[in-house]
């Protein structure tokens, strides 16, 4: 990872930002307010710590635009140099770069530990750890980094650029881009869950007829799975997945989604592009999500949301300004159930005769 020390207005520049304040300083790293020294720049995301810029020792601050007040400094502490920036958290992700870069991965080339399948084509300047295994007629592009304990089953393909970290599987025929990260445990291709009843039996269902497709630039994370159906599964380019998600055979994924962790994603389910739902977020099989939704952690989107761009909370999920009411009138149930009680006694004594 590099460490390169470059002035504040260096970086500046370079994630373009605006410095209010002591250009010519010095950074070389990249920390969180309470813990930078004065070699390195941090950023102010969430008002709730603008405290801390009155002890920081960072260098330089990222701030909004119009962020850059001058705080009641510590006694000893230099003045702070700010980066104004339009979009604070991709001006701290391009501070990250700059300083920092990505993590990088050990250059072995292929291990005779591993295992390859004779059929299988490996591309140029490929990274295969000890006890991966590759199958038959597999073929990996360029500059792709396979940890221990990989697995990828026959007639798979993975495009350039990709990192498998240990313990990926990637079932048959599962066709992946180019620039796509898989954290630990994530499984792509797994059968789904079908099973017809029958004579007292749940009977599998065999999930053959489809294939998995992952576009370019996804990420799935820790423990995630992609499961194949008999309709090709498909997940759209530049979509991240979170930790423990879930997403079921037959759906179609749109570019760009954001999945948090623990979203469950039934079967048949189609979503457009730039889609985020947040923690824990269930679906209904066989529903459609248009283009721009954006639904609340814990929500449960049982049918199709009425148009494109709607903010949602809720189960069943709701339009996010109806549901903080609905959930408002909730919290005050046990109180109107006593109003109800008071009238109702009330409402006997006036009914009683003289």
């Amino acid at each position: 990872m590099p460490q390169t020390e470059i002035t504040v207005g260096e970086l500046a520049a370079a994630i373009g930002g605006t410095v209010v304040g002591d250009a010519s300083r010095k950074v070389r790293a990249c920390n969180i307010l309470k813990s930078a020294d004065e070699n390195q720049v941090s950023f102010l995301h969430n008002a709730r710590y603008a405290d801390q810029l009155n002890t920081t020792r960072a260098a330089a601050v990222i701030v909004p635009i119009g962020g850059s007040k001058t705080p009641a400094r510590a006694e000893g502490l230099p003045p702070l140099a700010f980066i104004e920036v339009k979009n604070i958290y991709f001006g701290w992700q391009q501070a990250l770069v700059k300083l920092h870069g990505f993590k990088s991965h050990p250059q072995i080339g292929v291990s005779p530990l591993a295992s390859i399948h004779p059929t299988a084509k490996i591309g140029q300047n490929c990274n295969i750890h000890p006890f991966a295994a590759i199958g038959e007629n597999v073929v990996i592009g360029n500059n792709v980094n396979i940890y221990p304990h990989v697995a990828i089953m026959q007639n798979s393909r993975i495009g350039d650029d990709c990192v498998l970290f240990p313990s990926v599987t990637v079932y048959d025929d599962v066709t992946i881009g180019n620039r796509c990260i898989f954290h630990s445990g994530a499984v792509i291709g797994s059968d789904g869950f079908g099973f017809a009843f029958e004579n007292g039996r749940h009977n599998k269902v065999p999930q053959i007829l489809g294939k998995v497709t992952i576009q370019d630039d996804v990420e799935i994370s820790a423990s995630s799975t992609v499961e194949r159906g008999n309709e090709d599964t498909i997940v759209g380019q530049g979509t991240k997945v979170g930790n423990c998600v879930i997403i079921g055979h037959n759906c179609h994924i749109g570019a760009h989604n954001v999945f948090v962790s623990h979203v469950g994603i039934s079967g048949s389910v189609n979503t457009g592009k730039y889609v985020v739902l947040a923690g824990q977020v269930g679906v209904n099989g066989h529903i459609s999500i248009p283009d721009g939704t954006r639904v609340g952690a814990q929500s449960g989107i049982v049918s199709t949301p009425e148009k494109p761009g709607m903010e949602m909370v809720g189960t069943p999920a709701m339009e996010a300004n109806h549901g903080k009411r609905v959930y408002l009138q909730f919290m005050q149930l046990p109180e109107l159930a006593k109003r109800v009680r008071d009238l109702e006694k009330q409402l006997a004594k006036l009914s009683k005769p003289e």
